[in-house]
């Protein structure tokens, strides 16, 4: 019991919830560790459990018909894993979801979930703002893909990690490994690669897993300027006032 109201006031989404509240989460739910490979859940799974990330890293994604990995989210501490599966009509999982590095993974049961959103005042509005971000989120990024070059579409997911992460834009370690960006990204590994050579004409030092913006107005200008959604994006205005 302990450790799963630990666990609970430890995340974001219920991080000012009552004792109460607290209490009755931790009594409906479970702490799990999974190794690194893992499976959570697999494409065509019976819909469960609704799923937050404590710690680690977990990546959801597709395989196409020719059996490439196309990674649709990559997730560390914090993170929802399924939120948009307790509003959903369809019963099995639409995705995988894979434990990257070493996770603990705090699960609810989804029909719990289901049935008991209304008695939480402050969950529900919470959900929908973290499901609207990565809608806006996927929307710039196919924007991107389709008016920006591959070296301005790393640099603006290397300045997205700065912000959503709180990271030092003066240095910082990679929170997973470059092939798992590249899948993110949609890109070859060797296009990756090259890509990050390009990156240091533009302000951003890439060595090894390290990463430091050297002139950082330099790099935002390089990216936002050709952004059509910067003016709204937070990205952009956090940033921008450093």
């Amino acid at each position: 019991m302990n450790q799963g109201i630990e666990a609970l006031k430890a995340l974001p989404i219920f991080a000012d919830f009552g004792g109460e509240n607290l209490a009755i989460l931790t009594s409906n739910s479970r702490v799990r560790q999974y190794p690194s490979g893992h499976y959570l859940y697999m494409h065509g799974d019976d819909i469960k459990n609704f799923k937050i990330v404590c710690r680690g890293t977990i990546q959801v994604f597709r395989e196409t018909p020719d059996g490439h990995e196309v990674t649709s989210d990559i997730l560390i501490a914090g993170d929802c894993i399924n939120a948009d599966e307790i509003i959903a009509r369809h019963t099995a999982h639409m995705t995988n979801a894979r434990v990257v590095d070493d996770a603990m993974v705090l699960e609810i049961s989804i029909s719990w979930m289901r049935l008991h959103l209304k008695d939480f005042d402050q969950l529900a509005p919470r959900l929908l703002q973290g499901l609207s971000e990565r809608l806006r989120e996927s929307q710039k990024e196919a924007v991107h893909r389709s008016t920006m070059s591959a070296t301005q579409i790393v640099a603006c997911y290397l300045q997205g990690l700065c912000v959503l992460y709180d990271f030092d834009p003066q240095g910082f370690d990679l929170p997973y490994s470059k092939t798992l960006i590249a899948s993110r990204l949609h890109m070859e590994p060797a296009t990756f690669s090259r890509t990050l050579q390009k990156l240091k004409g533009v302000g951003i030092s890439v060595t090894g897993n390290h990463v430091a913006f050297t002139n950082l107005h330099k790099a935002g200008h390089f990216v936002c300027d050709e952004c059509s959604v910067s003016a709204e994006c937070p990205t952009h205005q956090a940033l921008a006032a450093v």
